[in-house]
Formats: structure tokens, C-alpha cells, sequence
């Protein structure tokens, strides 16, 4: 149901498509990619290609001064169409070597998981070069073969043509003068690190032969991030990106007591608020002020036979 009260148009889950309501290791390697891109994007006019259901449109708008939303899903398309109605971000049904763009429009591409979706590499990158005017950003992400596939020993069926690290930096430097390249993998948290080399706030360990060696560069990252452009490039730093996993029951429990405990503290001081209110009420009536030589001559009679006096507001 989106903000006017409609009902969305139901979109299939088939396990590669982002859902925002997703939690655990997918969401965040979602979510901090298009956190990152976020960054890049303000004041831009920024193209989403392969945009699934809109969520991460939705985000990049938040920043953008347009944002073209596009996918070859004709379901995905409706549903963000009808979920996310904002004046800024547009919905388009097209090809990732058929952009329904015209030529120099945007300032930004982001493609997030999409080249091993398809083997129109080259037409894909042919059409990113059209519709970028001089200068432009790409931001790619891409799984690295080695550790998406043969290391984790687990052939995804939805992958038709998975690049090795290597071979995916290779195909970004024939078409931009310009390219870093960044690694990602799910430590307790999305990290996205600049590839050979490592913030200094973060250290990885692991047993080597007799002894424990300290690496450089993000060890093993699962998913490569090129970041291009035929211009100097923006200055590229680490992030983090944390996220509370809902699925774990523990941390559920946690969050619902919580969220008890936030909700009884504010009655008590909703209560002593009234209380206050109260008092002070009582303190500036005119009774309480008229009564206050008896309260004190009782006091002084107490002090005499030697009871202690109350106390007076």
C-alpha cells in the first residue's frame, strides 16, 4: 500500500530481486551501495539501471535533483511506480543496451548487481558512455566469480555471465580513462573498502602457516565496485555501513523490552508532569495561601512539645 492508500501491485519474489523489506546480508550490501551512491549524487541528474522494485531510486532521490529509475521487469516497473511517487524520480521499462535515455542526460550511472545478469557487456558499456555527459560518474558493482561462486561452491542460476575481479576491472578500463576499484563483503557490518589498501581504524588477522599474519586490502571481498569516470575522479573513502539484523529472535526480544521500557518511562514522566502541575496548582490557590498562618502556628506548637514540624511547600 503506498502513501494515498492503494493498494501496490504485487511483485514477485524470486530471491535476486531486492525487497527493502529484506533483512540480513542482502540488505546490507544493498542498502550500503546505494548509501555510498547517495554521496555522489547530490544536485545530479542520476540514471539507475536495473532499478527492481525502486527502492534504491527512492533513496538516491533523496539527494538528486532527478533520478531515472530503469528495468527491463515490466512488474517492477508498476510497483515502483505506484510505491514511490515523487516529483524527482522517474520509472522507465528498458534494456541495460537499450537505455531509454537520450544521449549526454545524466550526470551519475549506478548499476548495482546487474552485469552478470546478461552478456551484453560491451553494448551495456557502449550506452553508459551515451547517456553520460563529459565528465559523468559510474558507480558498478559486480560479484567476483571466484569468491561469489567457486569459493563458496554455490552456482547461482540467476548469474549468466559472472566476471572474475580481474577480468571485470579489464572491461571498466577499456571504456574509462579513470577507475577505482573498490571491495565489499559482510564482516559484522557492509564493508566497502578501496581495493590494496585498508582505513587504518580497521585491522584483519588470519593463521598462516606457524604464525598470524595482518594482510593489507580487504581479504577476499566478495563483490567488486568500480567507480569511473573519463574525468578526475571525487576523492573515495572506507565506510561502514551497520544495520540490526530483525531475523535474529534475540535481538527482537531485546528491541521489544525496550521498547517496553521506553514506553513506561514515558508515562512516569508523564505522570510526574501531572503531578508537578498539580502542586503548583495547589501552591498559587488562594486557600493554601489564606491557610498558611495556621500551618505555621501548628508548626510552632509541634517545635514546642517537641514533634517534628511539617514540611511546608
Amino acid at each position: 500500500m503506498n502513501k494515498t492508500g492503494n493498494v501496490l501491485p504485487e511483485l514477485e519474489a524470486t530471491g535476486e530481486r531486492f525487497l527493502p523489506e529484506m533483512q540480513g546480508t542482502i540488505a546490507l550490501e544493498h542498502l550500503h551501495r546505494y548509501a555510498m551512491a547517495k554521496d555522489f549524487a547530490a544536485g545530479k541528474v542520476v540514471l539507475d539501471i536495473a532499478c527492481g522494485e525502486g527502492y534504491g531510486s527512492a533513496v538516491l532521490g533523496g539527494a538528486a535533483a532527478r533520478v531515472y529509475g530503469v528495468d527491463i521487469a515490466l512488474d517492477a516497473i508498476t510497483h515502483a511506480r505506484a510505491k514511490y511517487q515523487r516529483p524527482n524520480v522517474e520509472f522507465l521499462s528498458g534494456r541495460c543496451a537499450d537505455i531509454p535515455l537520450a544521449d549526454g542526460t545524466v550526470d551519475l550511472v549506478v548499476s548495482f548487481e546487474t552485469i552478470e545478469h546478461h552478456t551484453e557487456h560491451e553494448e551495456m558499456f557502449a550506452e553508459i558512455k551515451r547517456v553520460l555527459r563529459p565528465g559523468g560518474l559510474m558507480i558498478m558493482s559486480s560479484p567476483d566469480k571466484r569468491e561469489y561462486t567457486e569459493r563458496a561452491n554455490h552456482a547461482n542460476a540467476y548469474h549468466v555471465k559472472e566476471l572474475y575481479a580481474e577480468e571485470f576491472q579489464c572491461l571498466v578500463e577499456r571504456h574509462f580513462t579513470h577507475v577505482a576499484i573498490l571491495g565489499q563483503r559482510v564482516l559484522y557490518a557492509s564493508a566497502i573498502l578501496p581495493s590494496g589498501r585498508l582505513g587504518e581504524s580497521i585491522h584483519y588477522y588470519r593463521e598462516h602457516g606457524a604464525g598470524i599474519q595482518s594482510p593489507r586490502g580487504l581479504v577476499r571481498p566478495c563483490y567488486q565496485i568500480a567507480v569511473a569516470s573519463d574525468a578526475a575522479l571525487p576523492s573515495l573513502a572506507g565506510s561502514l555501513f551497520e544495520e540490526i539484523g530483525e531475523s535474529d529472535p534475540e535481538i527482537r526480544l531485546l528491541r521489544h523490552q525496550l521498547d517496553h521500557a521506553r514506553q513506561r518511562i514515558a508515562g512516569l514522566e508523564d505522570e510526574v508532569a501531572g503531578l508537578k502541575r498539580a502542586i503548583g496548582s495547589i501552591l498559587h490557590s488562594h486557600s493554601w495561601r489564606a491557610t498558611r498562618p495556621l500551618r505555621a502556628a501548628a508548626n510552632l506548637l509541634r517545635t514546642i512539645t517537641g514533634k517534628p514540624a511539617e514540611t511546608e511547600l
